[in-house]
């Protein structure tokens, strides 16, 4: 048997074949291409399904879309929080007792509230680095019981005032810059205290630089310091002082146990206590090398530290050593945070030696002349 294909062209497929057989003719034509095709498709479709496990997808409606995003709705909370938050901090007040408002930056205005039992209580100011300051009291129907200005550029008590039970509002405005104070913060200071005895503890040196003309808020023992600090323009009015004016401090009033020239007397001369917030207690001193003129740092009323000076050294400063306040610096790391007091010792009776100081103030930074210390003697606790 003898078969012949043919390749024929067909309008539907490329090709079609058809197979015939001259001595037993099948007429057997078969559309191959069409065949082929559907496999093809029955493959594609299978494997399609195996791949998405065999199932039906269906269209993610927006209902579902939003049911697999919703989170909890925190923004309400955190808002409440927030209210509840500045409404605690609103109505908490301090006690007046306790209040006090520093600021080292020139004219500006500090307020701030607090609460007060009845009774009477003591304010204490500062001016700081500003010239000069204004207060006021006032309660929060903005009826003022306190109101005024103050100059005094360091610690000082200012008065004391009887005040009922309610909420007061205390206001700080600093001045213009150019205070004399070597504590930079102006403040006002609400306290208990209704005197301004020496054993109050003060966040700076009371009355460092003794700018109410008094010893406020220091001890005296002895007639050695006078009943009074020395005006600087009354000394030079009256000529009272060892060879030329005095030099080197731009305040209004000195400590000393210099009397315009007449024998000078024993005495000591102890601050209030007072918080250590710096590592070094600033200020200007005259002093000649005098075993019994020092400086001392007490801690717990006993001697911590003792420093001895010399700013006498004429073949060092020159003829205006006598009468010339220095920088000194005494280190107050060892006791930071503790309670301490300032004790100017001078027991010589010796014909001009004298001691002076002022402008007692802490510092992040000495700033002692170089060559007027003597020693320094730390005291073991």
């Amino acid at each position: 048997m003898h078969r012949r294909i043919v390749f024929i062209h067909h309008p539907l497929n490329k090709f079609c074949i058809h197979i015939y057989c001259p001595n037993n003719l099948y007429g057997v034509a078969t559309h191959k291409g069409i065949i082929a095709y559907i496999a093809i498709i029955l493959i594609i479709i299978a494997l399609w399904y195996f791949t998405i496990g065999f199932r039906i997808p269906t269209r993610i409606t927006s209902t579902s879309t939003l049911s697999s995003t919703i989170k909890p709705n925190t923004t309400t909370n955190v808002t409440a929080n927030k209210t509840t938050k500045a409404s605690t901090t609103i109505y908490y007040l301090s006690n007046c007792s306790d209040l006090g408002i520093f600021n080292s930056k020139s004219n500006t205005i500090n307020t701030n509230y607090c609460f007060w039992s009845g009774g009477t209580i003591g304010i204490w100011v500062a001016s700081g680095s500003t010239q000069s300051i204004s207060y006021s009291i006032k309660n929060i129907n903005n009826v003022t019981y306190l109101n005024g200005t103050s100059s005094y550029s360091c610690v000082t008590f200012l008065q004391n005032i009887t005040l009922p039970v309610q909420v007061y509002n205390v206001t700080l405005r600093t001045g213009k810059p150019g205070g004399t104070c070597g504590n930079k913060y102006a403040f006002i200071k609400l306290n208990t205290t209704t005197t301004a005895p020496s054993n109050v503890t003060y966040p700076e040196v009371y009355n460092g630089n003794f700018s109410t003309g008094e010893y406020n808020g220091w001890h005296l023992n002895g007639t050695g310091f006078g009943a009074a600090p020395l005006s600087i323009a009354k000394a030079d009015g009256e000529g009272c002082y060892l060879g030329a004016p005095w030099a080197g401090y731009n305040g209004s009033y000195f400590a000393t146990t210099f009397n315009c020239g007449l024998s000078n007397s024993p005495g000591n001369l102890t601050s209030s206590p007072f918080i250590v917030s710096e590592p070094f207690l600033n200020f200007k001193i005259i002093s000649p090398e005098d075993a019994n003129i020092y400086v001392e740092i007490l801690h717990n009323g006993v001697p911590a530290e003792i420093a001895h000076y010399n700013t006498f050294n004429i073949s060092k400063f020159g003829t205006t050593a006598p009468y010339t306040f220095r920088n000194a610096s005494i280190p107050l790391i060892s006791l930071s945070g503790d309670a301490v007091q300032i004790k100017v010792v001078a027991i010589s009776l010796k014909h001009h030696n004298y001691v002076a100081v002022t402008g007692f103030h802490m510092s992040p930074l000495p700033s002692q002349t170089p060559g007027i210390l003597i020693n320094l003697t730390t005291v073991s606790s």
